[in-house]
C-alpha cells in the first residue's frame, strides 16, 4: 500500500511521544504495521523493544498478521502484540509466577453478576444489563473503589451495592484476580519494586498504542510510567469514536495529550478511504455540534456515491417490512449477505427484525449478545397467564404469577406438580375471601383464552392489573417504570401481528430455535449472512450497506442520557454507526413506536445540517 502523506509522515516517526489522530477508514492499521517495519529495518530498533498494544485480543491478532504479512524476514516475529490485559499479565507472570487459573474467566465474572442482579431483586437482569453493570465495576474499581454517594448509570444504587459486593467477595473466596485487580496490582508492583519497572522500561523502548480513545486513567498511568524516560508513546486513536465511557474511557486523556507531553508530535489523518463523500458529509456535520474534541474534518477519497436514504414509517412492523425489502433487493443486485448490516442503539429492539428475516429466510446473525424480549421475566409472566389460559396447568407455572399481582395466594396450596381449579376451590371452600380470589383468577383465564393475542395481553396488563404490580415492583427496587412498560409495548406490537395463539406461540418456538442457531454458528465457522449488532459491537467494523433502524428520540439519544457529556457521548455512537457505511446507509425512524407517538432523532437533523 502506498501511503499518503499523512500516514508517511507518522510512519517515519522514531523518537518521542507523537499522538495521530486517525478518523474512520482512514488507514490507521496500515500507518502502525508501515512504522514497525520502518524501526526496526531503517532505524535498527531491535524487534524485541517494540510492544504495540490494542484493546481487543482479535484487534491484536489482526494487527499482528499484517506486520507478518508485509514484513520480508523473520525480525519482525520478535514484536510483541497484545491487549492491555495480555501486558499486565505478562508483567504479573514474570514477578509473582501468575498464571491463568488466577484469573476470573469472562464467563464466570458475568455469571456471578447476573446471579448477583437477581438476588438484589433485579428479575430483569440479564444480558445487556449485565455487561453494563460489569463494566461499570471495572470502572468504579480502577478509580479506587465504591466511594459513598456513588450513583450508578446501570442499575439503582443499593443494587449495585449488593452486586458490587457480591462480586467481590466471590473473587476474594475464590482467589481470582480481574481485569482491574491485575492494573491495580501492576500500580502496587511498579511502586514497591522499582527494578522491575526498570527491565519493562529497558524491554519496551519503543510502545504504540491503538484506539487510545478507550483508555482509563489506571491504564494511562502505567503507560506513561512504561514510557519513561525517553517517553517514545506513539497513540492512535479517533477521539470522536470514544463510545466506553460506561468502562471508565476517558477522552479527555487523549485531548490533554498534548499537555501532558509538551512538543509532542500531531499527525492528523484526513483521508477517509471507506465511506463515499455523501457519506462522509453528513457524518462531519453531525460529530461537528460536539464542542470537546479535536476539531477535524475528514475527506472522502471515493466520489461522492448517494446520499443517506433517510425515511420515517407509521410504525416498526412497516419499517422492518421496508428493510426487508432493502435487504433482498441488495441481495438481488449482487451484494453478499455478508455485505449488510443492522446496527441499532440496543440490543433489546433487534428482536422484531430478526423476526422479520427469520420469516422471510434471511440468514443473519449477532454480533456480541442478544436479548430477545421472550427472555424479560415481565413478558414471562404474562405468557405465564396466557399458557394456563390454554390449559396449562403446571404448578411451576401457576406459582410464576398467582401473586402478580398481589391476590395472597398461599404458595402450599399447589402441592403437587399439576393442579385442577376443582381441588383449589375444595381447599378454599371454608376461606370464602381466597374462594372469590381462585374463582376470579379462574373468569380471567377464561376471558383471556376466549381472545386474540393482543387483547389478552391488554387484558392481562390493565384488567387483571399486572401493570400495576410492576409500578409496584419497580418503585420498590428503584427503578423507573419505563424499563417495563416499553418491554411490554413491544410484546403488544409483536402479539398484534398474530390472528390466534398457535400462530403466536409456533413463531415464539421458531425464534428460540432460530436464536440458539445463531449462537451455534457463531461459535463455529463464519457464514455469509447480514449482521445484527449494537452500536458498541459495530465499533472497528465495516460494510457496504448500513442500516439504522430506529432513529427516534429516547433512543438515540437514549433516554437516560441527560448531561452535555452523555449527549456528546451518544452523538460519538451515532456517529460511529453512520461511518460504518461505505456505499449505502439507510436511517429509518417512526412515527409511533409501541403504539405511542415519537419523533426523529435531533441526529438525524444535525446530519442535514438542519438547526
Amino acid at each position: 500500500m502506498i501511503l499518503n502523506e499523512e500516514q508517511q509522515k507518522a510512519a517515519d516517526t522514531v523518537y518521542g511521544p507523537t499522538v495521530v489522530l486517525a478518523g474512520p477508514g482512514s488507514g490507521k492499521t496500515a500507518v502502525i504495521t508501515r512504522r514497525t517495519i520502518k524501526l526496526i529495518r531503517e532505524n535498527k530498533i531491535p524487534a524485541g523493544n517494540i510492544l504495540v498494544v490494542t484493546f481487543t485480543k482479535a484487534a491484536a491478532e489482526e494487527m499482528k498478521r499484517r506486520l507478518f504479512k508485509a514484513a520480508e524476514g523473520d525480525g519482525e516475529k520478535q514484536v510483541t502484540f497484545g491487549t492491555f490485559h495480555s501486558l499486565f499479565f505478562k508483567i504479573l507472570r514474570f514477578a509473582y509466577g501468575l498464571d491463568g487459573a488466577s484469573v476470573v474467566r469472562d464467563e464466570d465474572a458475568l455469571r456471578v453478576i447476573a446471579g448477583g442482579a437477581h438476588d438484589a431483586g433485579l428479575e430483569n437482569g440479564e444480558g445487556e444489563m449485565i455487561s453494563e453493570i460489569r463494566g461499570e465495576i471495572g470502572k468504579v474499581k480502577g478509580s479506587g473503589g465504591l466511594k459513598k454517594g456513588y450513583i450508578p448509570m446501570s442499575c439503582p444504587a443499593e443494587s449495585f451495592e449488593k452486586i458490587y459486593a457480591g462480586y467481590e467477595d466471590y473473587l476474594k473466596r475464590s482467589r481470582l484476580l480481574d481485569f482491574e485487580d491485575m492494573m491495580l496490582m501492576t500500580e502496587s508492583l511498579f511502586l514497591s519494586r522499582p527494578e522491575v519497572l526498570d527491565i519493562w522500561r529497558e524491554k519496551f523502548k519503543f510502545i504504540m498504542i491503538d484506539e487510545f480513545q478507550d483508555i482509563n486513567p489506571l491504564q494511562y498511568k502505567l503507560i506513561r510510567q512504561l514510557a519513561e524516560p525517553e517517553n517514545n508513546l506513539f497513540i492512535v486513536g479517533d477521539d470522536d469514536q470514544a463510545i466506553y465511557g460506561f468502562r471508565g474511557a476517558d477522552p479527555g486523556i487523549m485531548l490533554n495529550f498534548e499537555k501532558d507531553y509538551p512538543g509532542a508530535k500531531k499527525i492528523i489523518l484526513k483521508k477517509n478511504y471507506r465511506s463515499c463523500g455523501k457519506i462522509v458529509d453528513a457524518a462531519n456535520k453531525l460529530i461537528s455540534r460536539n464542542h470537546d474534541r479535536f476539531k477535524k474534518e475528514p475527506e472522502a477519497v471515493r466520489e461522492e456515491g448517494e446520499a443517506p436514504d433517510i425515511r420515517c414509517f407509521e410504525n416498526r412492523k412497516e419499517e422492518n417490512q421496508a428493510l426487508t425489502s432493502a435487504v433482498r433487493r441488495y441481495k438481488d443486485q449482487g451484494f453478499t449477505w455478508g455485505q449488510m448490516a443492522v446496527i441499532y442503539r440496543t440490543n433489546r429492539l433487534a428482536g422484531q427484525t430478526a423476526s422479520a428475516f427469520g420469516a422471510a429466510n434471511i440468514p443473519f446473525s449477532f454480533k456480541g449478545s442478544f436479548q430477545s424480549i421472550y427472555s424479560h421475566f415481565a413478558v414471562r409472566d404474562v405468557l405465564s397467564y396466557i399458557m394456563l389460559a390454554r390449559g396449562d396447568r403446571k404448578r411451576e407455572t401457576a406459582l410464576n404469577i398467582i401473586n402478580r399481582p398481589r391476590r395472597y395466594f398461599p404458595r402450599d396450596l399447589f402441592v403437587r406438580e399439576d393442579f385442577s381449579f376443582e381441588e383449589l376451590k375444595i381447599k378454599a371452600f371454608n376461606r370464602p375471601g381466597l374462594l372469590r380470589t381462585i374463582e376470579k383468577l379462574e373468569y380471567d383465564l377464561a376471558f383471556i383464552k376466549r381472545g386474540t393475542p393482543l387483547s389478552a395481553v391488554i387484558y392481562i396488563r390493565k384488567a387483571v392489573g399486572y401493570d400495576g404490580f410492576l409500578e409496584e415492583y419497580a418503585q420498590r427496587k428503584g427503578i423507573a417504570p419505563s424499563e417495563f412498560s416499553e418491554i411490554l409495548d413491544r410484546m403488544e406490537e409483536e402479539a398484534s401481528c398474530f390472528g390466534d395463539f398457535d400462530q403466536w406461540f409456533f413463531h415464539i418456538s421458531k425464534m428460540k430455535n432460530e436464536l440458539e442457531r445463531q449462537q451455534d454458528m457463531s461459535r463455529g465457522e463464519k457464514k455469509d449472512a447480514v449482521t445484527i449488532t449494537t452500536m458498541h459491537g459495530a465499533k472497528g467494523l465495516e460494510y457496504d450497506v448500513v442500516f439504522l433502524p430506529d432513529v427516534n428520540e429516547g433512543i438515540t439519544p437514549y433516554q437516560k442520557a441527560m448531561g452535555k457529556d452523555e449527549e456528546e457521548q451518544e452523538r460519538r455512537m451515532f456517529y460511529v454507526a453512520v461511518t460504518r457505511a461505505a456505499s449505502k446507509l439507510h436511517v429509518f425512524s417512526t412515527k409511533y413506536m409501541n403504539g405511542k407517538e415519537t419523533v426523529v432523532s435531533r441526529f438525524v437533523k444535525e446530519m442535514l445540517d438542519f438547526s
